[in-house]
């Protein structure tokens, strides 16, 4: 069974380096040809100048079929088979002008070097060693065929040596890129595992936000069955009207009833869309109207009936582009908060006050309870840190309310406050094409 993983790091391994090679290649036969012309109208250097020309036009040629074939999407073992034609083609290529440049005393036997380097790259190490002994049987079958092996030590030697160069390189490029690409695997590994672990961290975000909901909502639930209750009363009521009385069944009482079957439909629909949003869809809205439909959600909660809720909404209602259910759960978390502060509090407030600035609208919620400490601000945003008594808090809500704050390009805050009570300052930007004055 073929793994995926591993045919995509081989086509990754491969693919750059021919595309590499391809450009390359342009260059070289682009000084092939310059070079068999300055040979035959100005330097002279050579006898035979034709076979160079035609070298850099063979060049020229096959270059452009490797570059058709690279443009297509190649399966990894034809990638392999395409590395294969690249270095045997280069190398007979190679071995043809180093014939046509002096045979043994040519400038261009260093370019072996080259290719081995490039075999090395491309291939495995034994497919690599492979092309080092094809290199070398080439050279030597042509200076046997061309009558031109060395028949003196120095130049067997110098033959030697030269095929030990091309050995040693395969050697010294296999071990370099063989530690490379296990270095390479292991950070490919890693990302994979921190990948694995960011989406297992959202996961689990996810869940704490839902836990965070789902404690408001138990706070929520007793306000949620008295609006439920007094239209399910009006129409209990007229439904025993009607009973006892079919002639009073007439169009307006009808529609009385529907009114309050539509009036129980929002309020779950209310509670539906804050406890399991779709999606966080992004929305340009004003301001106040997202303040206000916050509030909505928190009037269930029956102890906003005993406090004294204070708004100061900014006249010029910026508008603000942001996933509106997720201000909203951060504006029902702070004021929750603020609800459970004010228990103990005589004469309790929350203030609600919104400004526009350069910068973008800002939201500020405070209250007049006991306040926070001044050691206990540094924590404050902190995981699983609460100042409620154990049991009555998990220490999540204002984690998960700077985060959904940064999401929207935006931050929350403890502003620094005089006397009792607790501020917080909610940012939020400004639409991209709306800038506020």
């Amino acid at each position: 069974m073929i793994d995926p993983i591993a045919d995509t790091d081989l086509r990754l391994r491969l693919y750059l380096p021919l595309r590499w090679l391809v450009m390359l290649r342009w260059l070289v036969a682009a000084a092939v040809l310059a070079g068999g012309l300055l040979n035959a109208f100005l330097l002279h250097w050579y006898p035979q100048y034709l076979p160079l020309l035609l070298c850099g036009l063979f060049i020229l040629a096959y270059n452009v079929m490797l570059w058709r074939l690279q443009r297509l999407k190649l399966r990894p073992m034809n990638l392999v088979s395409l590395a294969w034609f690249h270095i045997l083609a280069d190398l007979v290529l190679l071995t043809l002008l180093v014939l046509c440049t002096g045979k043994a005393a040519s400038p261009l036997v260093g370019f072996y070097v080259f290719h081995m380097v490039f075999a090395s790259l491309l291939l495995s190490p034994l497919a690599a060693y492979g092309c080092a002994a094809i290199a070398i049987a080439l050279f030597a079958g042509c200076l046997l065929l061309m009558h031109d092996w060395p028949g003196d030590r120095a130049g067997l030697l110098a033959l030697a040596g030269w095929s030990l160069t091309l050995v040693f390189t395969v050697y010294l490029t296999s071990r370099i890129t063989g530690l490379l690409r296990r270095n390479y695997a292991q950070l490919q590994r890693r990302s994979r595992r921190v990948r694995d672990l960011l989406e297992h961290l959202r996961r689990q975000q996810d869940v704490m936000i839902q836990h965070e909901k789902s404690v408001t909502m138990g706070h929520m639930a007793a306000g949620v069955a008295h609006e439920i209750a007094n239209p399910l009363a009006s129409m209990d009521s007229l439904l025993q009207l009607m009973q006892r009385s079919p002639k009073h069944l007439t169009p307006d009482k009808i529609d009385l009833l529907r009114q309050q079957i539509d009036r129980i439909k929002i309020i779950v629909r209310q509670m539906t869309d804050f406890a399991h949003p779709t999606e966080y869809q992004w929305k340009t809205l004003p301001i106040n109207e997202l303040i206000e439909s916050g509030l909505e959600l928190v009037r269930f909660d029956r102890r906003l009936g005993k406090i004294k809720l204070e708004r100061q909404l900014c006249s010029r209602n910026c508008p603000v582009r942001v996933q509106a259910h997720a201000v909203q759960q951060v504006m029902v978390n702070v004021i929750v908060n603020a609800l459970d502060a004010l228990q103990q509090t005589p004469d309790p407030c929350i203030s609600i006050r919104t400004e526009c600035d350069g910068h973008g609208p800002s939201i500020y919620i405070a209250d007049n309870g006991p306040g926070i400490s001044a050691s206990a601000r540094g924590e404050l945003f902190e995981p699983f840190f609460t100042t409620k008594p154990v049991g009555q808090g998990t220490g999540l809500g204002l984690t998960i309310c700077s985060r959904l704050m940064r999401q929207q390009g935006g931050y929350i805050e403890l502003t620094d406050t005089t006397g009792r009570g607790a501020t917080f300052h909610i940012k939020l930007p400004p639409p991209p094409e709306v800038k506020c004055e």
